[in-house]
């Protein structure tokens, strides 16, 4: 019985000694707002077929990835995105900045090497997304190449949908259109390879419509190259051509994403 009222007395003391607010969390925080101007903000999207497991450095410091009790260091493979919450962004020192890729410590082969060197140059305040670009083999063991897109912020219209495209589909036509299947009517013209589109307001927001991809100038579709949805009033998309032309393992693909709205 004494050696528990010993302690009571001790927990006791222990909440006693700090007066009412005393308790306060000494951690320094900074609040980064929307386009803070002291930033840069920064993501990844892995579009080399062919990827490896990868993590991402900035000026030679790790910046993504986690690890896993079982397989050890986790990273991004072919198709994924960091960080992977919808809108969000890494905040940079805003300037010259070297980004280089890394295959993950845990990975059979190769552990450790550094696939993709690229030096960037960012804006103060503004939004970017590096691709990873190419297509990566085990001879080579390089990415080929890489692309930095400004997320140029359209518009907020909640009667309108806007759509970009990025065109990185390897060995495919040297250009793409968009299209809107039904009408024929091109939205976007003349996307070459490596490189984006600007946003522009589409015809029918809101309702089912099916989006074709087509050889530059021409009615030939990109096969499969077309997209059946329902976009959302209000919101800008990105639409992203990927994938190596007559490849079974990588074919052609589309993925997509919202940006900021």
């Amino acid at each position: 019985m004494k050696n528990i009222c010993y302690l009571l007395i001790a927990v006791v003391s222990a909440f006693t000694a700090c007066k009412k607010g005393d308790l306060v969390e000494t951690t320094p925080y900074t609040k980064i707002e929307v386009g803070d101007p002291a930033y840069s903000f920064l993501r990844f999207i892995n579009v080399t077929p062919g990827s490896p497991n990868i993590n991402y450095y900035l000026n030679d410091t790790r910046f993504s990835g986690a690890y896993n009790a079982l397989s050890g260091e986790t990273g991004f493979g072919y198709n994924t995105i960091f960080p992977n919450l919808a809108g969000q962004y890494l905040p940079i020192t805003p300037g010259a900045n070297k980004i280089d890729a890394k295959i993950v410590s845990s990975a059979t082969l190769d552990k450790g090497l550094n696939v993709l060197t690229a030096n960037i140059n960012t804006n103060a305040g503004k939004y970017y997304t590096l691709f990873t670009t190419g297509i990566y083999n085990t001879t080579d063991k390089k990415f080929t190449s890489s692309y930095l897109l400004e997320e140029v912020r359209p518009v907020l219209d909640t009667t309108k949908v806007f759509v970009r495209l990025v065109n990185l589909y390897s060995g495919g036509p040297a250009a793409i259109d968009m299209t809107q299947r039904s009408t024929g009517q091109v939205l976007i013209s003349n996307v070459a390879y490596n490189s984006a589109s600007a946003f522009v307001e589409i015809p029918l927001p809101g309702q089912a419509n099916i989006y074709q991809f087509n050889n530059a100038g021409t009615a030939t579709p990109v096969s499969p190259g077309q997209l059946s949805t329902t976009l959302t009033k209000g919101q800008a998309y990105t639409f992203i051509l990927r994938g190596v032309a007559g490849s079974t393992t990588t074919p052609f693909g589309l993925s997509s994403y919202t940006s900021f709205y």
